[in-house]
């Protein structure tokens, strides 16, 4: 699934229909099997997979009119439930290793496409004939994240090493190509996390790993020309703003989000329970300028065209308050206590495949912070069985948990 994740239009949508069908039929035939003396946390992680689809239909049922084509997206999580309850009566370790060796050939794929297929660049901008610039960077962030993670050895020895640190150089000249600062700020964050989990045995080592992270950063800003013009240009709208450069925010692309964000704000505020539904429920131009004074012409034609530019922003907007929060719980907050509190014991455990999962959604989540990451079906399926296999290694080995776990 994940080798051509990026490259082959169809090919994640077709595997998790496929996954479906196979983890479907015995499901159906032992039905009491799969569904009879099961676990709390099993029921919990059932609800959490298909909340998402769920929050967006009582949303629209809320606002009086069901609209199939916004359902689509969200039903992808009600199939990746499906591949959770079959996988969740069994170790997927090997599943998750498998999962972690086809991202690293899926990283490889996406730097070998731009290479072969160089006419599908959008302008300067690194993309594929079927991924824009600023969802390739971020997933192909997601992907390396699944595979740094992965904590036994693919090769032997520093071979390893340099494996991972080749991959990690790919994904980020992929990032530097496509132009997408989201994508760098998603590096970052799973650079940061990745060291600190390297050396989470010594506070010491951690504070020195972080620190050469911070000197690399540092030097890839001052020898890229475009990551040394974006983050200056970012800079630039965020001062503008906090100065009240009302003609500076409109003119930068950062400081066109920040009054992108604000109107999703006001959007929040206007209807909190069922929310605006798809962009064509947005209010006039009009009416909007006067509840935001910076927003003119331009910005508002990106809103009605892009939608928000925040996955955090875009569910509030789109299902209300409650609901929205409700998958965006779903789908970042409670994997995130679950990897990072709940179970911090087993997700940091030598050789744990739950750190994948760890690796897979921060990228996910801080690129969640400036763009929408589940404007894609593809992304949605991706990311749906990828929480599917994790819950259910999780829930299996909850279930089964030897004496003496670490839990």
């Amino acid at each position: 699934m994940p080798v051509f994740f990026l490259t082959v239009k169809s090919w994640v949508t077709t595997s998790l229909f496929l996954l479906f069908l196979i983890c479907c039929w015995p499901i159906i035939r032992n039905w009491t099997y799969y569904f009879s003396n099961r676990s709390k946390q099993f029921w919990v992680l059932l609800v959490c997979l298909v909340l998402p689809f769920f929050s967006e239909l009582f949303a629209q049922i809320g606002r009086g009119q069901i609209i199939g084509s916004s359902l689509d997206g969200p039903s992808r999580m009600i199939l990746a439930a499906g591949v959770f309850v079959y996988l969740s009566r069994f170790d997927s370790m090997k599943l998750i290793q498998c999962l972690s060796y086809g991202a690293a050939f899926g990283v490889i794929g996406v730097l070998l496409s731009l290479v072969i297929f160089p006419n599908d660049y959008w302008g300067w901008r690194a993309a594929t004939y079927f991924v824009d610039p600023i969802t390739l960077p971020c997933f192909t962030i997601g992907l390396l994240g699944l595979t740094l993670f992965w904590g036994r050895k693919v090769f032997p020895g520093r071979i390893d090493v340099f494996f991972k640190v080749v991959l990690t150089i790919i994904a980020a000249y992929i990032a530097v190509e496509s132009w997408s600062r989201s994508s760098f700020v998603a590096l970052a964050c799973l650079l940061t996390v990745y060291v600190m989990y390297c050396f989470r045995h010594s506070f010491k080592t951690q504070v020195i790993g972080l620190i050469g992270l911070i000197i690399v950063l540092t030097l890839v800003y001052f020898i890229s020309d475009i990551v040394h013009d974006r983050v200056n240009e970012s800079v630039r709208g965020v001062v503008a703003f906090l100065f009240q450069d009302d003609s500076g925010v409109q003119r930068t692309s950062s400081g066109q989000r920040i009054i992108l964000g604000l109107i999703d704000i006001h959007l929040i505020k206007s209807n909190p329970f069922f929310g605006f539904g798809d962009r064509s429920s947005l209010p006039p131009y009009e009416e909007l300028s006067l509840m935001v004074p910076l927003l003119n012409r331009e910005i508002y034609d990106i809103k009605v065209l892009a939608g928000s530019h925040s996955e955090l922003l875009a569910q509030p907007v789109r299902q209300g308050l409650m609901f929205g929060v409700l998958t965006l719980c779903s789908l970042f907050f409670y994997p995130l206590y679950l990897l990072l509190w709940k179970y911090r014991n087993l997700t940091f455990a030598v050789g744990s495949p739950l750190a994948v999962g760890l690796g897979m959604i921060v990228p996910i989540v801080a690129s969640s912070l400036t763009i929408q990451v589940f404007n894609l079906k593809m992304t949605t399926s991706f990311y749906g069985v990828c929480l599917a296999i994790f819950f259910a290694y999780l829930c299996w080995y909850v279930e089964n948990k030897p004496a003496g776990s670490v839990m």
